[in-house]
């Protein structure tokens, strides 16, 4: 019968188990450190919803109306196309023109293509009294979408006091800065829309105010044809009214 070996006295342990447990220890050590540590860093702020209170499409709240313009989407009542802009409550009217405000009679014959001169979303400027005192008629986006900021009954305030009264004026949002300022092909489609469109009243009347409008280079003009200090709306824009009248045709044939 084998009996098994009497059980060693007790012994301090070797140095390779004084090692093994020194490092186990230090690593527990470690760990408990990094758990204080860690228990100190504050936790991540909460995730905050954006901030939906404003209209992307009518930033300043401003009252709206159903767009004249059946492809606009919104119709804004912009300050500046009021007589006080301050307190808009009576529209320019078309009945007068000039620094001298001649009383003139009332038209619409003049398409004025205009650029922002920026690629920075601008429809909040348009929409208060700005420094440049600017709200065009329409404002057209990069995607070809298009706000009306002031009825087509109303005078714009965008080209000079001896057009607005006879034009209706679109501000196109460029797509790249100096030195082209192009636009993009839906915007050159939505301008020859836009003409072609008017060119359907000619001869009757624009939200009361009679039209007498053809589709040619006399009728559809820049800014920098109308006045000679300024390059707007660009040499992209500039160099391509040939091709947005002709396409303009096209649409209005079609029609």
């Amino acid at each position: 019968m084998t009996h098994s070996p009497p059980a060693e006295p007790d012994k301090p342990p070797s140095t390779h188990t004084r090692r093994r447990f020194l490092i186990a220890a230090g690593a527990g050590i470690a760990v408990t450190a990094a758990g204080i540590v860690l228990s100190t860093v504050p936790e991540d702020p909460p995730l905050v919803a954006p901030d939906t209170s404003v209209d992307p499409d009518n930033p300043r709240g401003l009252p709206e109306y159903a767009p004249v313009y059946d492809r606009a989407i919104r119709g804004l009542e912009a300050p500046l196309g009021f007589t006080d802009c301050a307190h808009p409550t009576v529209r320019s009217t078309r009945d007068t023109a000039g620094s001298d405000r001649h009383t003139v009679t009332p038209i619409i014959d003049r398409f004025v293509i205009h650029h922002t001169g920026t690629t920075t979303e601008q429809l909040d400027f348009l929409s208060h009294c700005n420094k440049r005192s600017s709200a065009p008629t329409f404002y057209l986006r990069n995607d070809g979408s298009v706000i009306e900021l002031i009825r087509p009954g109303a005078k714009p305030s965008s080209t000079g006091a001896d057009w607005n009264w006879r034009s209706l004026a679109v501000e196109t949002l460029n797509a790249t800065g100096a030195p082209e300022y192009r636009v993009t092909p839906a915007q050159l489609e939505e301008l020859a829309r836009m003409i072609a469109w008017l060119a359907t009243f000619d001869g009757s009347t624009l939200d009361g105010v009679p039209v007498s409008f053809a589709i040619d280079r006399e009728h559809v003009i820049s800014h920098r044809e109308t006045w000679s200090g300024t390059e707007c709306p660009g040499p992209f824009l500039q160099s391509r009214l040939d091709d947005i009248v002709a396409r303009a045709r096209e649409i209005y044939d079609a029609s």
